[in-house]
């Protein structure tokens, strides 16, 4: 697994094990200024709360879903990763942006839920 993948695979997992602070570790800092672990726990419940009560259990990560081209790709940018997010009944993910900054591969952005 590329690094950059590592970087997304670990910040949806720990989504996933409600380990917030560990979630937002891996943010930039600019990103992590504007989401709060707080913010992240309501994001990630937001995706699947008004159709399913479960709990998010487990993450799925096919290499197929990234990229390191794309059109709107910054400076610093690494790589697109997208990381799907599973419950008892339901399906989500979040695709997230990583990018080098100050040489350490940090998530840019994230976009919450499926396409």
């Amino acid at each position: 697994m590329a690094p950059y993948a590592e970087v997304a695979v670990a910040f949806a997992s720990a989504l996933v094990d409600g380990d917030f602070a560990r979630a937002e570790s891996l943010l930039a800092p600019e990103l992590r200024r504007r989401l709060t672990q707080e913010m992240l726990r309501e994001n990630l419940y937001a995706m699947f709360r008004g159709y399913a009560d479960g709990e998010p259990r487990d993450i799925t990560f096919n290499e197929q879903f990234q990229t390191e081209e794309w059109p709107a790709k910054f400076t610093g940018d690494v790589a697109w990763v997208y990381v799907g997010i599973e419950g008892d009944n339901f399906n989500e993910a979040v695709s997230v942006l990583v990018a080098d900054v100050d040489g350490k591969l940090l998530i840019r952005e994230v976009e919450w839920g499926r396409p």
